[in-house]
């Protein structure tokens, strides 16, 4: 796990001062060890965080013969199964990276096909003068390039680029789609003009200074054919499928420790690692609260730790630890980000910085594969109705409502409206809330910068399906993956997401409507597969929406901090606000009850942006 950066030039030298300034400015994902290579046109560089031999013969960049250099950030999971498949090779280290060079020695750009990790790298061929690239099937690991004349370059941080010298300019298009519709992260582009991201499951191969993106993996031509599997097959493969990724990301020559909440993901996460484990009780827990906040899940951790028998560390977020951490969070991120949780997530790693972990699982990714989130039900219910009639969605629209306590008809009714439209729009919620309010505007950078709302590629026949697929490409999964790596890595620790190995997304996906949602109940196949291994109550637990006091500190105890950025002559003349209508916005949230608070944060945090990168 470390921090790479790059670049390939079809005319000038590749210069050791430019590359070593690159991974100058992420030296806090790799604090271990440092590499750096350059000859002629290519320059590759590592800042190393030691994961998987922790000697010197994991150093990078990595040679392999008098061919190949590699720069990798990530870990290749079945490294150790790969080695049965290259079975005359001589190993000099027992890191994974060496398994990666060989690989791609043996099989070429097919290889990653091969991979199961989370993983970004960089292969330069010296014979061809060719540089190969790679991102994860899912994307949990970053890798951003961007070519300016001759010259393209490439990091694991946008930062790392700007440090080469590319000149930062704001994609106005970008900054639309967030200010307007409440999306980001959603696309290859980023907020910085020219800067992309490569997507996930998808490589780049440059010659002669130009990129070339190729996809290796679609989930959609991947799914597993589950018609006509009875309950009981379907719970048991998927238990295997998990298990087995919890096992190969347990892998690690340093101490592996798990970050919690009190949901079914982090229960069925424990039991699998207390399997693995065969119910050692050393295992450490941390999780985050929000100090003085209703929304604290602590008495469900404290639960769950009681019951494994493992420590548990949980570490309070405040409003003074947000004024402490919202500049350098802005920083770490590169871009604007999703507010309290990121900062509650570095609040909480920054606590365990000086310990000997260095290694996290982490329960990301269940929603979105087994579909949890609230706003699914919208789709779900136009699924059902397309599929088994008007009365059996009417059964389950009102099996939901009585879940969800609804009272009267006109709730119920307003919840499927919102549900139908959070399936529709993007950036609107189950609640009926919004999270942009474009009316704030100025009229100029709405003329300029306008685009329509993007149309996301739909390859299933089911809606329910399409949404899961939207988010886990588009519009959820990649913003929560950029968020909680950069709070993670901005103290060199590594995440690891055993939910989100690709065998289970071909396999979740694929699954019918009534394995994923039925007779109100959400999550339906992973709770049938734990209900005979947990205690009742976490397995029949309702989903908990996902809330913190963001948006009741942004009305008290942060309004002087929001006032304060709101109010200041930069973000007057940003040409992006009416500054006027803003306060006056922000003065209304203050005074009414509110559902919602994204918006208050999107004009807070894109100015601390402006401030960290653009007014530089």
């Amino acid at each position: 796990m470390c921090g790479i950066a790059g670049l390939v030039s079809s005319k000038e030298p590749a210069k050791t001062a430019t590359v070593q300034a690159m991974i100058d400015s992420i030296k806090h994902r790799g604090p271990d060890d440092e590499g750096v290579y350059t000859q002629e046109e290519v320059g590759l560089g590592q800042r190393r965080l030691s994961i998987l031999d922790v000697s010197a013969k994991g150093h990078q960049p990595m040679r392999f013969g008098n061919r190949y250099v590699m720069t990798f950030n990530g870990e290749i999971y079945n490294y150790l199964e790969l080695k049965k498949e290259l079975p005359d090779i001589k190993y000099e280290s027992a890191s994974d990276s060496e398994v990666l060079m060989h690989a791609y020695a043996t099989w070429g750009p097919d290889c990653v096909k091969k991979f199961n990790g989370i993983f970004a790298f960089a292969i330069w061929d010296e014979k061809e003068r060719t540089l190969f690239a790679a991102r994860d099937h899912v994307g949990v690991k970053p890798f951003y390039y961007a070519t300016a004349g001759e010259t393209t370059y490439f990091a694991s941080e946008i930062k790392a680029i700007l440090a080469a010298g590319f000149k930062a300019k704001p994609n106005e298009h970008i900054m639309y789609e967030y200010l307007a519709h409440g999306v980001y992260d959603h696309s290859n582009e980023t907020f910085f003009d020219g800067v992309f991201q490569l997507p996930a499951g998808h490589s780049l191969f440059i010659r002669a200074g130009k990129p070339v993106v190729t996809k290796y993996w679609n989930l959609a031509e991947r799914i597993v054919d589950t018609n006509g599997w009875s309950d009981s097959k379907v719970q048991e493969t998927f238990r295997d499928l998990f298990e087995d990724a919890v096992k190969i990301q347990l892998r690690s020559d340093v101490p592996v420790a798990l970050d919690v909440s009190g949901g079914i993901d982090s229960s069925i996460l424990a039991h699998a690692i207390n399997k693995a484990n065969n119910g050692q009780k050393n295992f450490r827990m941390f999780s985050f609260a929000y100090a003085g906040s209703p929304y604290d899940e602590e008495p469900y951790v404290r639960d769950l730790a009681k019951v494994l028998g493992w420590e548990v560390s949980i570490k309070h977020l405040s409003p003074d630890d947000v004024k402490r951490l919202i500049e350098p969070a802005t920083w770490h991120q590169d871009q604007p980000f999703s507010g309290l949780p990121s900062l509650a997530l570095q609040n909480l790693v920054e606590s365990y910085k000086d310990s000997d972990i260095k290694v996290v699982l982490e329960g990301q990714g269940g929603d979105e594969i087994a579909a949890g989130y609230e706003y699914y039900i919208g789709a779900y219910w136009l699924d059902v109705a397309k599929e088994k009639g008007e009365e059996a969605a009417n059964k389950e629209y009102e099996a939901f409502a009585k879940i969800r306590g609804f009272k009267d008809d006109e709730s119920k009714r307003a919840f499927l409206k919102n549900a139908i439209d959070a399936y529709r729009t993007p950036g609107s919620s189950a609640d009926g809330s919004r999270f942009a309010k474009p009316e704030v505007l100025q009229k100029d950078f709405l003329s300029r910068a306008h685009v329509e709302p993007k149309t996301y590629e739909a390859p299933f026949e089911s809606a329910l399906t399409n949404m899961q697929y939207r988010d886990i490409f588009h519009t959820k999964l990649p913003r929560i993956l950029r968020s909680v790596d950069r709070a993670s890595m901005a103290y060199g620790r590594e995440l690891r997401v055993p939910l989100l190995d690709y065998r289970l997304l071909e396999f979740s996906l694929g699954l019918p409507l009534e394995q994923k949602i039925r007779n109100g109940e959400q999550r339906l196949f992973v709770r049938d597969a734990y209900r005979p291994l947990l205690p009742k109550h976490i397995v029949e637990a309702p989903k908990r929406a996902v809330v913190n006091p963001q948006r009741e500190w942004f009305q008290k105890e942060l309004r002087p901090l929001v006032e304060g950025i709101l109010s200041s002559k930069s973000f007057g003349e940003r040409g992006v606000f009416d500054q006027k209508a803003v306060l006056e916005e922000y003065e209304r949230y203050c005074s009414t009850p509110q559902k919602n608070s994204f918006h208050v944060w999107q004009w807070v945090n894109l100015e601390l942006w402006f401030r960290a990168f653009m007014d530089r």
